[in-house]
């Protein structure tokens, strides 16, 4: 059985990807806990989704994220009291947009 971290992960996971399928996103997971945790098309569209139960990339996930963002956007999605939260992961911190 996995352990208390990783079911949480997953669980968030599993409920950011729900959010973006009612709003008509389609959705690929990665599978293993692999970064990002999912791609979303829509309309010819494409985002990579990351989720966070704490909000903050590591220091190997931000290398990965600034190779990614030059494909397309990357959404770091949190849970915030009990609601998703997300921001556009941009190396300059400056340009990060909030829900």
């Amino acid at each position: 059985m996995p352990n208390k971290s990783y079911r949480k992960g997953y669980r968030l996971e599993k409920r950011v990807q729900k959010h973006l399928e009612s709003n008509g996103w389609i959705i690929i997971r990665s599978a293993k806990s692999r970064f990002p945790d999912l791609v979303a098309i829509k309309h010819g569209k494409v985002m990579f989704v990351e989720s966070k139960y704490n909000k903050y990339l590591s220091k190997d996930e931000k290398e990965k994220a600034s190779r990614l963002i030059e494909h397309a956007p990357l959404y770091v999605y949190w849970n915030n009291n009990r609601k998703l939260d997300w921001y556009q992961y941009n190396e300059s911190k400056k340009n990060r947009t909030n829900s």
